[in-house]
């Protein structure tokens, strides 16, 4: 069900010495599962603005962004800081209510950014992320591993993903949850306690 994944990381200079590279990680994991790829570094803003572009040349069901983050928005490899009001329209072109958005990023679950996509006017089916200040990278590389496991075999039936964020957070600590379009707003799973 699951059949192509861009992955566009861009963190930072450490991340990319120590080889912490989830977006590396998630790409294998899909290749394993013999889903089509296509697995992108971008040090600088051009750089992103160049991938998103190839992302939404290619049809590609989900748009997987790996890079630092926190509730107000991204931070780029050059240690460029995007709100996530700049961030929505950076990923415009590769948007649409058949496709998914997977922020591999601290912060990356956080409300502000489908407020911000929904003030943009700006639509993905859905939108997985945590909104943990913090994520480690083995964390985050489980995560994105049952994700796309479970995409997978079930695809995104609302009650397959309802149960793919249940694993999700039953493995590891990071409040992950998925945010789905609904045609006029987005609701969250697991809901707020």
């Amino acid at each position: 069900m699951l059949d192509s994944v861009y992955i566009l990381e861009t963190l930072s200079p450490k991340d990319f010495y120590e080889r912490r590279l989830d977006g590396h990680a998630a790409n294998e994991i899909l290749k394993i599962l013999d889903v089509t790829t296509e697995y992108r570094i971008a040090f600088t803003k051009p750089l992103v603005e160049r991938a998103i572009t190839e992302a939404a040349k290619s049809k590609a069901q989900i748009l997987h962004f790996s890079s630092h983050g926190n509730s107000t928005g991204v931070i780029l490899t050059n240690r460029k800081n995007i709100s996530w009001k700049a961030f929505v329209e950076l990923i415009k072109p590769a948007a649409g209510p058949d496709k998914a958005l997977v922020m591999a990023t601290c912060g990356g679950g956080d409300q502000q950014l489908t407020k911000a996509l929904t003030a943009a006017d700006v639509v993905f089916g859905w939108v997985f992320g945590s909104t943990a200040e913090k994520v480690h990278f083995s964390d985050s590389c489980l995560a994105w591993s049952i994700l796309y496991n479970r995409l997978y075999d079930h695809g995104f039936d609302k009650h397959a993903l309802m149960t793919t964020l249940k694993a999700i957070n039953a493995a590891i600590d990071g409040d992950f949850v998925y945010r789905r379009w609904t045609g006029k707003k987005y609701l969250r799973f697991p809901t707020e306690k």
